[in-house]
């Protein structure tokens, strides 16, 4: 069991580490895939015009979207469990390069939340959600 946890450990301290996204947008970087920090500047977050500024969401927003997922678990009776497997998945496909985008946009950064949360939900729970419920 300790060489077991002694494991896990090396990996959550490696790539599979999950870092506080927010503070990095805060210094003007973000984290790429393996954990190495590149530039905002020169980079397309989403599909509006380069003229338009993008603010970064907030850890509030986050919160929100938290408080929401568990009023989905508790209205379907669903574990409360599967609810921090769902923000698990988010922090950690946040932190890529390929999530990046979803903290200057709100829309797609609920579309992320909405879609970890059904991934979670349709693995580990009995019943499937009906998508009609978190639209």
């Amino acid at each position: 069991i300790i060489s077991q946890l002694e494991s896990m450990r090396r990996q959550e301290s490696g790539p599979y580490a999950c870092r506080d996204y927010f503070n990095q947008q805060r210094s003007d970087s973000k984290e790429c895939q393996f954990g190495t920090p590149t530039p905002l500047q020169n980079t397309k977050w989403s599909n509006k015009s380069s003229s338009q500024q993008s603010t970064p969401l907030r850890p509030s927003s986050r919160k929100k979207m938290i408080e929401w997922c568990y009023q989905i678990a508790d209205q379907c009776k669903f574990e409360r469990e599967s609810i921090a497997i769902a923000i698990s998945y988010l922090d950690r496909f946040l932190m890529t390069k390929s999530g990046a985008p979803a903290l200057y946009d709100r829309k797609t950064f609920q579309l992320v939340a909405m879609t970890c949360l059904y991934t979670a939900i349709k693995l580990f729970e009995q019943e499937v959600i009906d998508p009609s419920i978190v639209v």
